[in-house]
Formats: structure tokens, sequence, C-alpha cells
């Protein structure tokens, strides 16, 4: 039988100490075990069974050449066969060797054991090399790759780590035959990551590494349908590889999220990483425990140490990805778009009849309708004449103009098409497997080739036509969509070799039961490398070279982009929509898990298609729709070709006023949407926040998605069944207000469900207690909107003396890098049940606020009915509610929203 050295890493490298040793670190060894017992005799769990046959058609032969157990299951007939045993992978084979960052050890394959892979059908690899990385006290870094050989490894910008943590909130420890790695949090002893389940494998082909789970709450991986936040873990399988295809089923769709955070079962929690681009599998099963499978790169991952969820989140952007994007203010108003519109004349009608209704719009998008034969940078001259004069228009309104940009480019020769000729020059295409000849694909143009955005020159291309376009029709930001890349046939008009790149030995569970379908060939060749391993970074790579281009139009002020595909980091250059959905009732909550997976993943502008895109929305659809969609962080209805028309003044006046009246209530909170913004920008928070992040000890939060948070304070818990006049509301362990009236939420009440009352034309919305939301009085359009007065909401909390606090931030809305350059304001406020102070903390930008000024004040929770309420010393008129408790004020007349006020009752 095998010995076993369990390797103990100390914090500090510091000492010499002669047990079994290298340089400062600490090594016992255990006696090999006593037993005649051979690795599959012995019993093991269902649950526990990690799977080393997933492909159809296991049997026992099968499953016995590649070393592994088979035995039927005892009561969960999920759970596999075929399954790994004790003794399986790697062992080590040199003494752990110090580095500036931490320490590295080198493995070889256990001798005896079959490889997973008969020779000619995957390399094995035999020698691996794992370096560990204490890069932060918070942050732990794991690369398993081949020794000695040069792998693909994902090639986006991290930050330069030089110094080894010093007090790390995480100890590691190895065992050597057969190796496995364990990571354990020093403060409670909890183990986040332990890879002693077995199974490690590591072939050019097929790389694969389980680990148990310290407790079922997982979160996160994407991009897929989840049907709920929390993950189920009953033997679930989820593929990752960008695609395009509606999310409907449990498919692989337009990005690559290969991220979760875990809850532990003491409230601390932790994410990990796997930076690794190739076609993957996560394996979720009840043990609990997880199993990455990826099918090229290297096994490298990135553990975050938290302990709370925003402290992840933190982590994984602020100081990792990189900043969240800053949006401009006018991208927070509602917006309007449909793939289908007839002609110019059409969208110039809903634009009026969105004004003569005084329903809310700031922007109003083009999708491919207006180009000529679909061919980007080109107008359909027919039906789109005057687009350019459309969008001066808009911008005379305060509103603005949103394009869209697919990458496919139309390659008809004989045909005058600048983008293709200058493409075609500056040699910016992905090239077939010769690496020349420029791959052929099909999209909506017809024929086209595809831009390499990760060849510098394609950007430089890329912009020169957006800069071009941009001089005849001054659009103000760019969408970005197909970008998968997709195509609507498999591969290339001249198919794709039959090799191991285009059918690899192993097939993750993707959609399509092939790697090229709908997508480029895998053999295809890009400035990064091959298809097969940069596929899943074309939406990534294409955001940021239209982020780029932006900066190069907008050279001071901050525009957008808006994409479908995306990757680890796209955040930091591009907002993201939940794609193609369909106008049924059960995606409305699901938009919701998505909502909540991509403020993990670092995208807080983050939002789904309101009322539906694929198939015919109803009214009473629509309308629950957008009282959910005005909560969105990015709020756009949107549909596709051939439905209905489903904009707000399509329906009848009843419900375009329900839809204006919660659009107002949106505008009306915009400074605090910007202010969460701002500190997701600067503190790397959540936006649109699951109430697990605030109550992670409240087992109901912890798998709470039917209801959110703006922030830590502001519930929406909308209704989305047909039919439905009330829903039933979670209210964990705080005072809570209704936001309409400043009702308080009864003490017995929180802890609990309690079924809520919402008519077909309301949405229940609730305050947190101890927290102040800034406001400002509505207009149509954002521009309009900023010139009005702010007012406060005011929500007391629990303390003894119902201290309350907040905060905005206000700068001009457009301008680029106001925050990183400090021209802004920053407003702090605090309240007591006796007073409210604003203190300006911060004047970097005056502009309107200086004629701007405080107006409304609603005090919710106070108990006692004041007599007098002065605002900066002078007397002003006010209202109490003796049975709500709500405090109220007017018309304060606060001028000059950079000074600091105060308003105080006896």
């Amino acid at each position: 039988m095998n010995g076993k050295g369990v390797l103990v890493i100390a914090a500090s490298f510091g000492a010499l100490i002669l047990v079994g040793v290298c340089v400062g670190l600490i090594v016992y060894f255990t006696a090999p075990e006593d037993t005649d017992a051979l690795p599959c005799t012995v019993p093991i769990d269902d649950a526990d069974r990690y799977d080393c046959y997933p492909e159809p058609g296991a049997d026992q032969e099968k499953c016995e050449a590649r070393g592994c157990c088979w035995r039927a299951t005892v009561n969960d007939d999920k759970a596999p066969w075929c399954y790994y045993p004790e003794i399986y992978g790697y062992e080590v084979i040199r003494e752990a060797k110090k580095s500036s960052l931490g320490y590295s050890v080198n493995l070889q394959w256990i001798e005896g054991i079959p490889y997973r892979y008969e020779h000619g059908v995957d390399r094995a690899i035999d020698k691996l090399s794992v370096e560990f990385e204490m890069q932060t006290d918070s942050r732990l870094r794991v690369k398993i790759s081949a020794l000695n050989e040069e792998r693909f490894e994902v090639p986006i910008v991290l930050p330069e780590v030089t110094t080894k943590a010093e007090n790390p909130l995480y100890d590691i420890t190895y065992t050597d035959s057969p190796f496995s790695f364990q990571v354990q949090r020093k403060d409670t002893g909890t183990v986040i990551f332990d890879s002693s389940v077995g199974g490690l494998t590591f072939s050019n082909q097929f790389l694969q590494l389980s680990t148990k789970l310290p407790s079922n709450n997982v979160y996160g991986f994407g991009e897929h349908n989840h049907r709920q936040y929390r993950h189920n873990l009953d033997w679930k399988t989820w593929a990752i590889f960008t695609r395009d295809v509606a999310p409907v089923d449990e498919w692989n769709l337009y990005g690559a999220q290969p991220l979760h955070m875990c809850v532990e079962n003491d409230s601390n929690a932790h994410a990990v990483l796997l930076m690794n681009s190739n076609a993957m599998d996560i394996v979720l099963q009840p043990a609990p425990g997880l199993t990455y499978r990826t099918i090229g790169g290297v096994l490298d991952f990135y553990i975050f140490l938290g302990p709370t969820p925003e402290d992840i989140v933190r982590q994984y952007t602020l100081e990792f990805t990189g900043t969240p994007m800053m949006p401009p203010y006018w991208s927070l108003g509602f917006q309007v778009s449909r793939w289908g519109y007839k002609s110019l004349d059409e969208v110039k009608g809903i634009v009026e009849d969105m004004r003569k209704h005084n329903v809310p719009q700031d922007v109003q998008y083009a999708d491919i309708d207006y180009m000529d034969n679909y061919r980007d940078f080109t107008i359909d001259q027919e039906h789109w004449s005057g687009l350019g004069d459309f969008f001066e228009e808009l911008h005379s309104y305060g509103q603005y103009g949103i394009i869209i940009k697919d990458p496919g480019i139309s390659n008809t020769e004989n045909v005058e098409y600048a983008p293709y000729e200058t493409g075609k020059v500056m040699n910016v295409w992905i090239n077939d497997t010769d690496g020349i000849t420029p791959l052929e694909g099909e999209v909506w143009p017809g024929k086209v080739h595809y831009p390499d955005f990760t060849n510098p020159r394609t950007e430089t291309w890329w912009t020169h036509h957006c800069l071009d376009f941009h001089n005849n029709v001054s659009f103000d930001a760019l969408w970005i969509d197909m970008n998968e890349p997709s195509s609507f046939i498999p591969g290339s008009t001249t198919g794709c070799k039959d090799n191991s790149l285009n059918y690899p030995p192993y097939l993750p569970n993707i959609l399509g039961g092939f790697m090229y379908d709908k997508t480029l060939c895998m053999d295809a060749v890009s400035h990064w490398g091959l298809q097969y391993d940069v596929h899943s970074l074309y939406g990534h790579s294409m955001s940021i070279a239209s982020y780029q281009t932006m900066k190069t139009i907008f050279p001071t002020k901050r525009s957008m982009v808006l994409t479908r595909s995306q990757f680890v980091g796209t955040g930091h250059y591009a907002g993201h929509w939940l794609g193609d959905n369909q106008s049924f009732w059960e995606q409305i909550p699901w938009s919701i898990v998505g909502m909540l997976e991509y403020g993990l993943f670092g995208f807080p502008y983050i939002g789904a298609d309101i009322c539906g895109f694929w198939y015919n929305t109803t009214e009473e659809m629509c309308q629950r729709w957008h009282q959910l969609g005005a909560f969105y962080p990015f709020a756009r209805n949107h549909n596709g070709d051939g439905m209905i028309p489903q904009h707000p003044t399509v329906w009848r006046e009843p419900v375009i006023d329900n839809i204006r009246d919660i659009l107002n209530h949106r505008y009306r909170l915009l400074p605090f949407l910007y202010t969460l913004f701002f500190d997701a920008y600067t503190k790397g928070s959540t936006v649109v926040r699951p109430f697990l992040h605030e109550f992670p000890g409240d087992v109901t939060c912890q798998s709470l998605d039917r209801q959110f948070l703006w922030g830590p304070s502001f519930m929406i818990a909308p209704v989305m069944e047909e039919g439905k006049t009330s829903v039933d509301v979670y209210f964990p362990n705080d005072r809570w207000y209704d936001y309409y009236t400043g009702e308080e939420i009864v003490e017995t009440q929180r802890g609990t469900y309690v079924n809520v009352y919402a008519p077909i034309d309301f949405i229940p919305l609730y305050v947190r207690g101890g927290y102040i939301i800034a406001t400002q009085q509505p207009n149509t359009t954002t521009t309009t909107s900023r010139q009005n007065p702010f007012g406060l909401i005011v929500a007391l909390g629990s303390d003894t003396e119902d201290n309350a606090e907040g905060a905005m931030f206000w700068d001009d809305g457009e301008s680029r890098d106001t925050i990183d350059n400090g021209i802004y304001t920053l407003v702090s406020f605090s309240a007591t049940k006796s007073y409210v102070n604003i203190v300006v903390t911060h004047t970097g930008y005056e502009g309107e606020l200086v004629s701007l000024h405080w107006d409304d004040l609603s005090v919710y929770g106070l108990q006692d009915r004041p007599t007098e309420v002065l605002a900066d010393g002078f007397p002003v008129s006010f209202e109490y509610d003796d049975d709500l408790k709500v405090l109220t004020v007017v018309d304060m007349g606060l001028v000059d929203i950079t000074k600091d006020h105060s308003i105080s009752w006896s």
C-alpha cells in the first residue's frame, strides 16, 4: 500500500525545522494504513461518488480499464456506477520549493494506474507543477500545469503580485500520495477547498479536479438559465462554453463565468474562480461536492476568502478583475427597443407617443433593421434615411440613441463595402486552420468574415469605421451582439476538419452535440490562439475593443458598451443584458436569478428584456414585467421581429398610467441608484443585491430569489404570476417600512413571510430601517429630472437612538473619469429620532447643484409627534401621521446641495 505524507504550510518561511524538511516548511508523515482492503472493496455512499466515466456507454469493462470502481448504486439512481477509487492520480516527486509568493511542488502520475485514454486518443501528461501563491491576505492562487511544457493560459490582464501575503486568512496543506490539497480558513478551521476526493487528471484534452464543499449553499457559474439562485446539488452538470441560444433550458449560454461563491455553515463566504476559457463541465453533487472538468489549458484557481459575500465581490472586482463600469447617468433612464421596426417613421411615432403620454424615456435603440442588408456601418436609405437627423433630434430633447453592431462583416466581392476592403488590407480576420485564409461563416448579411478582436490591428480598424459612422449618425453608445461568436452554419462554409480540436476525446455537456455547432471551427486561428482555446473570449475581446473605440469617439464623455457575450472581467468594460428571453411568466423570476448572479460576476449594469423578446406578451404580463423591470439597473423594453408591439404606450390607458407611475418612482430614486454605482466603482459592492449578502446567517435568505434589494436598504418584491393579486414577502429580522406610505412592518412579522395585497397596478416596495435614501422629483428624461429639487427618505433604525445614515454621489452624469479625478460632490446623511444632518464630505463638482435645493423630507418610524420642525434653524410647515408614525416636510427650501444643512424637531 502507498504511504501518505501530509505537508502543513506555515504562514511564514522564517524557521528551518528539521522534520523531513524544506526550507521553513513542516512535513508530517503518517504511517501506511495497515489494511489489505482493495481500493474498490471499501463501501462508499452514493453521494460521495465522483464520476469516472461521465461519457455515454459506461460499463464495467470500460470503467475498470480506467482504474476506477464499478458498483451499483444503493439508493440514488442519479449517482454514478463508475467512480474514482481512493488511490488515483498523481504523487509528489519533489519536496516543496520556496518561491517569492509561496511554494511549488512537482507531481508525477502514480505508477500502475491506467491512463484515462488509450494511446492515440489523448496524450497523458505524466508530470505536473503545482504552484501555491499567497497573493493577498484574502486571495490564494493554486495553479496546476504541465511541468516544462507550454500550454494555453487565459491572456487577460490581472494585477501583478510581487509580495507574499503577510497575514493570510488561510492555511494550505497537501497530501503527497495520491496528491491532494486543502485550504482551511484560519479563524474557524473550516476547510473550504479539499481535493482529497480523488480524480485529479491532466491530459492534453482532459483536465479534471474535484473538491468537497463545506456546505450546500453554492451560487454562481454562468452563463445559464438557472431556475434558482442557490444551486441544486442533485447531480447537476452545467456546461460553460459561449453559445448563441435563447435562455430557455439548462443550456450553455452567451457568457463564460467559471466563478462560484459558497456560504459556509457558519455564514462566512468564500469564492473560487477557475481561470480557464476552454469548454468545461461543472458538476455539482449532493456530497456536497464539485467537479471541474475542462478540455484544455491549465487548472488555474483563485480562491477568495471574503469572509462576507460583499467582501467577495470587492475582492473579485476591485482587487482582481477591475472596477465595474461606471455608467453615464442617462443610461439609468428607461430605454425602448425592438428588432423588427419597419422604418424610421415607425420609431419616430413610438418616441412621439411616449412623449405625448409623458412616459419617461431616455434612450431609443436601432437594431439591425436600420442597416442596408444587415451590413455593419451602412444605412437602409429606403426605410431609414434620416437616422442621423433623428438622433440629433433625440439629443435636442435630452434623449439618447444607441445602435447595434454585430461582428460578422459581409465579404461579398464586387460590392463596394469599405469595412470589408480595409479589413482585407489590414488582415484583421480570424483565419482558417492554415493561419492565412480568412474563415468564412454566415450570419445576418450572408457570408461573412469575423474580425479578430484579439489582434491590436483590429481595434484600429473597428475604431476607424465606428468613428466614420458616428460622423453621420451621432450614436451615444454601442450595443454589440452575436459575439459568442455566432454562425448560422456549423464551423465554416467549407466545413471543419476531422481532428481532435473539432472532435475532442471528451465533449462537455454543451448544446448541439459538437464543438462548432452554431459557431466557428475550433482549429481556426486568431492572434491569441486557436478557437479551441479562445472561443469563449471573443465577446470579451470585442468588448475591450469597443470600449477603447468609445473612448476615441468620446474622449471626454462617458459612453457605454452593452455586450451579450462576456468572460471574467468583461464587466470592467461593458454592461450585459440577459439575452433573448421569452414572453412567458416563468421567465420573469428567472431574470432576478440572472441579475443576482451577474452582480456576483462583477456586472452591476444588468437587466433582462422587459416583457420578453420571443413570443407575444400579454397586457397583464407586460404590466407586471414593467413593474419589476423598473428596478433592473439596465431597464429596457425590447422584443423580437414578428412579435406584437409591447412598448408602454401600446396598451390601454390604465396600463399606460401604471407604467408611467412606476417609471416615475424609478426616476425619483435615480440619485440613490447612481450612488450605488459609485459604491460599486469605488468599493466593489453590488447594486442589485441578494438578501443573502445582508443576512447571510438567515437560512431563508440563503435561498431567497423572488425578491431582491437595491444596495443594502431598498426591497423590491414583485408579483410574477398570472392572475395573482398578492405576493408572499419575506422580511428579515430588521425594521422595514412601506416605501409608499412609511407604515412600519410590525415587529412580530420580522423573520417571516407576509402575504401582501398587490393588485394589478401595484408592486410592493420597502425601505430598511437604519438607512437614508436620496430622491429627486422625476421628469420624463434624466436631463430634465436632474434639474429638479432633491428629497430624503429617512427610515429610522433599530438602535436606542433610531439612527439612520446614507449618502449621495453626484457629478455631471457624463464626463469621463470624474471619480478618479475628484470632479464630483459626495453628501453624507445621518439621522436620529430628533434630527437629520446633511454634510458635504467632498466638493469637486458644483454645476446645477448650487441652484438646486433639498425640498421634501419623509421620516419613517418617528414615534412622537413633533411640535416644531426647523430647517437650517427656520421653522417650516410639516405633517405628522399619528397612525403611521411618519413625519413629512414638503417645502424645506434648503438651497445649494454643495452646502451643509440640518433639519431638527422638538
